[in-house]
């Protein structure tokens, strides 16, 4: 079957360069791994999606793609159920007869500072740009364009319709709102009217830092009829003074006595929910770690929880009483 590359980024046949840029944009962030942190299919969407752009956005190919429904040295666009042999030139011709043609060509890799100019923190193989960081601001596309995109607007657009721009809100909550979840209210100027507004969003339970939340339908209006644009809620987590998150696990650290971590015996550590009493083993080295299992984060969408790592301190006195320092002085002389 002949993969539609165009109904892949939603897009005409005929579309501009520029509308595809656009298109591919909204349709990775749309499907990007940041806001579909457990959708299983995300990642063959996202696949696809990058793979359509690779071919339309390169002249040649598209070219070829509109005459043939292949591309020469792109193995994903083989129509044969098979595949085509190892280094063939494939065309497709109109009356649906596939040739293969000798040729050394290959399948490139996608080069994704053609359209992303600055590094961020995406992952999961989107080369290490940032699908997020050209979103417009509200408040900047309010203050600077008094209500219009902070996109120019391509002139080959004419009357079709046009999907809204997606914008950008960066939240900053505390680690205990990142533990438990819930809902908070966010405020701002509309970038169309200028009139405040309120929106309540769903901190899921277990977000992590950086992580993008989707409101669809929220950015800026659409053009000529066009659906409006989403908004996407990038949150920050603070600091917290005592725990320090990696992933889904907990870190603490835990002071503990010489003797204490010598003979061994019970702590209490303060949880990141409530205290937890916890047996120190004889012989605790210093900076050893405890790992405590289900007290960490719960995994976002999930009852799972990561795990809680005691870090061993173990204190030594500044100062000593007269009957410490002997018994001390007395540990010394037998070789402690």
């Amino acid at each position: 079957m002949v993969k539609d590359y165009y109904k892949t980024l939603g897009i005409n046949k005929g579309a501009s360069k520029e509308e595809i840029k656009r298109a591919f944009r909204k349709m990775a962030r749309k499907y990007h791994p940041d806001v579909n942190p457990d959708e299983s299919k995300s990642g063959e969407k996202f696949k696809e999606i990058n793979e359509a752009y690779s071919i339309l956005s390169d002249d040649k190919k598209r070219e070829m793609y509109d005459k043939f429904g292949v591309v020469e040295g792109d193995s994903s666009t083989y129509q044969n159920s098979g595949g085509a042999p190892r280094g063939a030139r494939v065309q497709r011709s109109p009356d649906g007869t596939t040739y293969y043609y000798s040729t050394s060509g290959s399948p490139g890799g996608f080069d994704f500072s053609e359209i992303f100019g600055n590094k961020g923190n995406s992952r999961n193989g989107t080369g290490g740009f940032d699908f997020f960081n050209d979103l417009g601001d509200i408040f900047d596309v309010f203050n600077r364009r008094g209500g219009g995109s902070t996109r120019a607007r391509s002139s080959n657009y004419n009357n079709l319709p046009r999907e809204g721009d997606d914008l950008r809100y960066d939240m900053e909550i505390d680690f205990m709102d990142a533990f438990y979840g819930g809902k908070k209210k966010v405020q701002y100027k509309d970038p169309t009217t200028g009139q405040m507004k309120s929106l309540n969003v769903n901190i899921p339970r277990g977000i992590k830092d950086d992580q993008k939340l989707r409101l669809k339908g929220k950015g800026m209006l659409g053009e000529n009829g066009g659906s409006p644009g989403d908004l996407y809620i990038a949150i920050h987590i603070r600091k917290h003074p005592r725990f320090e998150r990696r992933d889904d696990d907990i870190y603490v650290e835990q002071e503990v006595s010489f003797t204490t971590a010598t003979l061994g015996g019970k702590i209490q550590v303060s949880g990141v929910e409530k205290t937890l009493n916890v047996t120190l083993p004889p012989g605790t080295n210093d900076s050893s770690l405890l790992r405590l299992k289900n007290q960490g984060f719960y995994k976002i969408n999930s009852n799972q929880r990561g795990n809680l790592l005691i870090k061993i301190k173990i204190k030594v006195p500044d100062k000593l009483d007269r009957n410490q320092k002997i018994l001390l002085e007395k540990l010394q002389s037998v070789g402690l």
